[in-house]
């Protein structure tokens, strides 16, 4: 057993170090960035890592291949809080008036719910952002649009056990109020499951704005978003392939952080876990 937790521990040391990595090489960009990401220089087209004053190479319009995987990290890590944010208080606030309150709102938030959820979520995100436009603040909407239905059922099925427990039949036996019940009460109960559904789906928001952004509809080049980055590379693949490794590589590998980091928080936090 005590190899078993020193194993998660491990993991989840390894995925905050890596999520470290890509916050720090977010909130850095500009400061350690050696050329502007957006500035092309033809003259420097396709050089290979390890060249002078690109460690990473160029692309085919001789932009820094370093400076765009850097700032890269700032559109994706900022896409990834503001949806993890945004979902997390809609579908929190709904899961938390559906569990509590039920009746015909409860049945309205989750018949909802069930409808978006027998849709694949990369498929809703593409149509929700198609329909509401190209552009950063768009991808978020969409990915919010599609996103918030986890959090919704998670807390409602959640706030369906707390409620009734000893210590909540007895607030209502005092007369306390609903909203009072309802929010000092049954929402610090249920944060620890918000906490771990967003830290689990942080990453998936990273690798589905890249994929938007892949196929054309999320953030625009010449910013440098990762997913945009791989979508440029298709025509290089053979003869610049570092193209496609480094931005594949500080997409998989901040996903991949962010996945340990929520599996060790799901560890730390479920008491069911602790054993």
């Amino acid at each position: 057993m005590t190899i078993h937790r020193l194993r998660r521990h491990g993991l989840g040391i390894l995925g905050l170090l890596l999520a470290t990595l890509a916050v720090t090489a977010a909130v850095a960009a500009p400061l350690v960035a050696p050329h502007d990401p957006v500035r092309s220089d033809f003259a420097a087209g396709l050089k290979p890592p390890g060249s002078p004053g690109h460690p990473l190479g160029t692309d085919q319009l001789g932009r820094d291949l370093l400076s765009r995987v850097l700032y890269g990290a700032r559109i994706a890590l900022f896409i990834g809080l503001c949806t993890v944010l945004l979902t997390a208080t809609v579908g929190g606030l709904l899961g938390l008036v559906a569990g509590f309150f039920g009746g015909w709102p409860g049945s309205v938030v989750m018949r909802i719910a069930d409808v978006q959820l027998s849709f694949p979520f990369i498929l809703l995100a593409l149509t929700i952002n198609a329909i509401v436009g190209l552009g950063l603040r768009n991808i978020i909407i969409s990915l919010s649009a599609a996103g918030w239905v986890v959090y919704a059922r998670v807390v409602r099925g959640e706030v369906l056990s707390v409620k009734q427990r000893d210590y909540v039949q007895a607030a209502y036996a005092l007369g306390m109020g609903r909203g009072r019940i309802l929010f000092r009460h049954l929402l610090p109960n249920v944060a620890p499951s918000i906490v771990i559904v967003a830290s689990l789906q942080f990453s998936q928001f990273i690798v589905a704005e890249a994929a938007i952004s892949f196929l054309g509809f999320g953030v625009q080049p010449p910013t440098p978003a990762w997913g945009s980055m791989l979508s440029e590379s298709r025509d290089f693949l053979y003869v610049a392939w570092w193209l496609a490794a480094f931005p594949g590589a500080a997409l998989a590998l901040t996903a991949l952080g962010i996945n340990l980091v929520g599996d060790w928080l799901r560890d730390i936090l479920d008491p069911k876990l602790r054993v």
